[in-house]
C-alpha cells in the first residue's frame, strides 16, 4: 500500500511540475500590441559621421548579440533573426522570441529608427507585441555609438 502510495505522489508530482512548466508567466517587459508589433523610436546620427561609418557601426553593435538575418546596405535596412532571450526558472524559454529591425531615415541618413518586435507563444500561437527592455537596451547601446551629444 505504502508503495502504490508514493508511485501515485511522484506522478501527481511530475504532472503538477509539467503543467506549471507550460504557464509560465508573460514576462513583465513584454508589452502586447493588437496591430504593428513593436515601437519606433529615433536617433539623430552624429554630425560628421558619414554613411558607411554610421551602417558599420550599427551592424558591429547589433551582430555582438544577435544573429543578423538581412541586411540591405543601399536603403538603410537591418533586421536580425528571432532571439529567445526570456529565461524561465535559469532555462531560455522557447515560448519568448524578439527581434530587431533598423532602418536608416532619408537619403543623407541623419536619422535612424529602431525597434524591437517581441512573441509571446500562448494556446492559440504567437501573441505580438515589443519587449520594453530590449528595446532600450539596444537603443541606449546605439544612441551611445551614433547619436547625436546634445549641448
Amino acid at each position: 500500500m505504502k508503495l502504490g502510495l508514493k508511485l501515485s505522489l511522484c506522478i501527481l508530482s511530475l504532472v503538477l511540475f509539467l503543467f506549471w512548466i507550460g504557464c509560465a508567466p508573460l514576462p513583465p517587459h513584454f508589452i502586447r500590441t493588437m496591430d504593428e508589433p513593436g515601437t519606433w523610436k529615433s536617433i539623430e546620427v552624429r554630425d560628421g559621421m558619414t554613411k558607411d561609418e554610421v551602417w558599420r557601426v550599427i551592424v558591429d553593435a547589433l551582430s555582438q548579440k544577435f544573429d543578423l538575418e538581412v541586411l540591405e546596405k543601399d536603403s538603410g535596412y537591418i533586421r536580425t533573426s528571432w532571439k529567445h532571450t526570456y529565461m524561465v526558472r535559469g532555462h531560455i524559454s522557447d515560448r519568448y522570441r524578439a527581434r530587431i529591425i533598423v532602418k536608416m531615415m532619408g537619403s543623407d541618413w541623419r536619422t535612424l529608427q529602431v525597434k524591437c518586435e517581441a512573441n509571446w507563444l500562448a494556446k492559440h500561437g504567437w501573441m505580438m507585441g515589443y519587449d520594453s527592455r530590449l528595446l532600450e537596451d539596444v537603443y541606449g547601446d546605439l544612441q551611445g555609438r551614433i547619436g547625436r551629444i546634445r549641448r
